[in-house]
């Protein structure tokens, strides 16, 4: 099978593609927890095994667990206490995932990137995407399993030029700060490397080794015309429009009834989904300020 550089084929994408592949390998704790997404009978303990192997992202999640957000009466002292009393076994296997992923990358040479709205944006479409696994009723347990990671993932490729072309990254972020058109950001990214960030989150997420499904739905999402049959590739997508909509005004809003229909779900109960409560909002905020420290 070629990779994406092949399909698109132009040489500054190839480029990019191979400093892709130069990057340092998934980090051991995320490979570990990657694992725990393929055991529905996973349990706290063995999770708590894998986070505390890991000291910098162990001391993130303790701090997270015992953040102003979640007010607790008493201190949690352990990663176990934190995932059975405050995070859940779900959110803290995604967010060990992100943690060990933004470890791998230093956008701090890009000013026109800021990591913690990016990790804002990821939360809020993994977000909406477990709503609307849940409320698809023909999605099955993998897609339900993945739906938080897969959107949480949803954008790395633009993590990976903010590390990787610093300079030429936030100029293109800066030019595009005001424009609220669909996919006006794909296409500078197209006019200044040959290619996107959609294309950049595929080539990683390939490269890393990420869940097939979701190597197919990131591939799906760079090249649409392409066929992806996997249900989680409609949940996705759908969870990405759905969050970029509450971004921009109405009238540049992508259009999501053709992500109900397919999925089964009212056009207006799908856009509900990606609009978080003030309570909602506050908890991403917490977890992305965490994420980036």
């Amino acid at each position: 099978m070629k990779s994406n550089a092949e399909i698109d084929g132009t040489e500054t994408a190839a480029r990019l593609a191979q400093s892709i592949a130069a990057l340092p390998p998934l980090p051991a704790t995320a490979q570990e927890i990657l694992t725990c997404f393929g055991d529905e009978f996973i349990d706290a303990e063995k999770v708590a095994s894998v986070v505390e192997s890991d000291p910098g992202i162990c001391a993130k999640l303790l701090g997270l667990a015992n953040s102003a957000y979640f007010g607790l009466a008493e201190p949690v002292n352990s990663i176990g206490e934190a995932i059975a009393r405050v995070l859940g076994v779900d959110t803290v296997r995604s967010l060990v995932l992100a943690m060990a992923i933004q470890q791998t990358f230093n956008s701090s040479r890009c000013p026109g990137f800021s990591t913690e709205r990016f990790w804002v944006q990821s939360l809020l479409t993994a977000e909406c995407c477990k709503k609307i696994a849940a409320a698809d009723e023909v999605a099955d347990d993998e897609v339900r399993d993945l739906s938080y990671s897969a959107g949480l993932c949803h954008n790395l490729g633009l993590l990976a030029l903010a590390h990787m072309e610093a300079k030429r990254t936030s100029a293109v972020l800066v030019a595009n700060r005001d424009n609220q058109r669909p996919n006006s950001l794909s296409g500078k990214f197209v006019d200044e490397f040959d290619t996107d960030h959609r294309i950049m989150t595929s080539e990683l997420a390939r490269t890393w080794s990420l869940p097939a499904p979701m190597i197919s739905v990131y591939h799906y999402r760079a090249f649409p015309k392409s066929q992806c049959d996997h249900r989680l590739a409609a949940v996705v997508v759908a969870g990405a429009a759905a969050v970029q909509n509450t971004e921009v005004e109405d009238v540049y809003r992508t259009s999501l009834t053709r992500f109900a229909s397919e999925l089964s779900i009212d056009t207006a109960e799908l856009q509900r989904f990606a609009a978080p409560s003030d309570r909602q909002k506050e908890r991403v905020q917490s977890l992305a300020s965490n994420m980036t420290r």
